[in-house]
């Protein structure tokens, strides 16, 4: 429940959050159709070859969890720290544009490389599912810095309980990396054994 009010209370913010992710996305795109061959056989190598772990049952799950975890909470810890600075509103911004232009680029290669039909069953488990899950939690962090940042400047608030509300949200936000990194690790990889 806090977290629908939290929304609809900071729409405006969350909404601009989203825009700025989905202008970064269609930045990947447009770079993806620039990038040369080479880099498109070295894509299909190493779906390929993720494909063929994932069928020998080759992947350590234990260590993907890890590795999947640390990937996530780096994306919240910088979140979080941009969040507390001075320049929040401005580098969170940008951050989202890197992280939409990565999301893009990654999409766009993938159905390049793969066709539509193979593409759409690769991400699904690798980048779809775990992402509608993560990406609300990377916007509701944004624009929770986002809002700490204009709360300082228009220095209308009690820095330490604003400071106190945006890390219970980071809060939050890794016990879901938990949650999305165990989805990942331990059941998505399974189904490119289907693939």
């Amino acid at each position: 429940m806090f977290l629908i009010e939290y929304i609809k209370k900071y729409k405006v913010t969350y909404i601009s959050v989203i825009v700025t992710f989905i202008i970064g996305i269609l930045i990947g795109i447009f770079v993806t159709f620039k990038i040369p061959e080479k880099d498109k056989t070295d894509v299909n190598n190493y779906i390929n070859e993720t494909i063929q772990i994932a069928k020998n049952k080759k992947i350590d799950k234990q260590s993907l969890f890890k590795s999947k975890f640390l990937e996530n909470f780096k994306t919240l810890g910088v979140i979080w720290l941009l969040g507390c600075t001075v320049i929040a509103s401005f580098t969170i911004y940008i951050f989202m544009v890197y992280k939409g232009i990565l999301c893009g680029y990654i999409i766009t290669i993938i159905f390049l490389v793969l066709g539509f039909g193979n593409g759409i069953k690769f991400l699904l488990p690798t980048v779809i599912i775990k992402n509608i899950i993560f990406l609300p939690v990377i916007f509701l962090l944004a624009t929770s810095g986002i809002r700490l940042y204009k709360q300082i400047i228009l220095r209308k608030i009690n820095i330490k309980q604003e400071l106190l509300r945006h890390t219970i949200i980071m809060f939050i936000s890794s016990i879901l990396a938990i949650v999305v990194s165990c989805i990942d690790a331990y059941f998505l990889t399974g189904l490119l054994y289907f693939l």
